[in-house]
């Protein structure tokens, strides 16, 4: 048996993305297999980003930061990561129900779980969106977990080579009275302020950042889409301003069996003595026969896509 089918065989079966009906609701399943499938990979920063997830000052805009290993990286929490993988993931269950012949696929999500699916707003809680990341409907008292857990992570490079700022004058686009350098009623100019400049900072091109993604209890569905909904959040951009910046490159590096046995600060390390964190570094907790994918392999479960799709229809009926 080859270590692909190996990895296949030990996935939650596809039924478990079915829901059941809670209160005339259709809801998904509280489904708990005692499997997992981490996924391992290093993203590296094409365009300016701003992982921001702070409050902050109106006229700051400022990257996260952590000491860590000797080193102020550059924080990307999950939060980020999954929001916007979750979108992704989203147009993708969308445009596979449009593909398969389903129809529109807000009549679809109506005929099926009796609710449309707006994020985040207003979340069906039935889709195998819902399923794998959770939602809330606070009227009606609903809930379903996440499956996929996301680790922050942290940048490879220290904060004085990866994060770049812009605080001069030809940033300045505060107060726009400041600006305009107006006559006071006292008929005398006046001069900048601190208040009409933007502190501007980002993360440069080239940083990378490593991952670690756990998908519990997961079905072949849910590992092919989210892999496809990674790439497709590269593109689409993460972090503050993502629809011009934040794009990413991903490389996976493996999908494992199991929990990871390792953590983002064994990643760094290994990146800090200029060494590429491989699978030899990989291992797994699971109860099962260990399988790790690498390489083409990866590609080869992200194909399974559309027949993935097509199970979960089927069982859906």
């Amino acid at each position: 048996m080859s270590n692909l089918q190996t990895f296949i065989d030990q996935l939650a079966p596809i039924s478990n993305l079915v829901p059941r009906k809670v209160d005339k609701r259709q809801i998904a399943q509280p489904s708990w297999t005692k499997r997992a499938v981490t996924i391992v990979g290093v993203k590296t920063v094409l365009t300016r980003f701003m992982p921001v997830s702070h409050e902050g000052h109106s006229n700051e805009t400022y990257v996260d930061k952590i000491d860590l290993l000797g080193k102020t990286r550059a924080e990307f929490i999950g939060r980020k990561l999954k929001g916007i993988e979750r979108r992704m993931h989203m147009t993708i269950v969308r445009e596979l129900i449009a593909n398969q012949n389903q129809g529109e696929w807000k009549s679809f999500f109506e005929n099926n779980y009796a609710a449309p699916c707006i994020i985040p707003d207003s979340l069906c809680l039935a889709c195998p969106n819902c399923a794998l990341f959770g939602g809330l409907d606070a009227k009606a008292q609903m809930a379903t977990f996440s499956r996929a857990r996301y680790l922050d992570t942290f940048s490879v490079q220290d904060v004085t080579d990866c994060v770049g700022s812009m605080d001069n004058e030809e940033m300045g686009i505060g107060n726009q009275v400041y600006e305009d350098l107006v006559a006071d009623k006292a008929g005398k100019k006046r001069t900048r302020g601190s208040d009409s400049f933007h502190l501007y900072e980002y993360v440069k091109a080239g940083t990378q950042f490593p991952f670690i993604t756990i998908i519990e209890s997961p079905t072949l569905f849910d590992v092919a889409a989210l892999l496809h909904a990674i790439r497709r959040a590269d593109s689409h951009g993460y972090g503050k301003y993502s629809a011009n910046h934040g794009k990413f490159s991903t490389q996976f590096l493996a999908l494992g069996i199991g929990y990871p046995r390792f953590s983002m600060l064994d990643m760094l390390s290994s990146a800090d003595e200029g060494q590429q964190f491989d699978s030899k570094n990989m291992r797994f907790d699971t109860l099962g026969k260990p399988a790790v994918l690498t390489g083409d392999a990866i590609n080869d479960v992200a194909d399974k896509l559309n027949e993935s799709a097509t199970a979960y229809l089927q069982a859906l009926k």
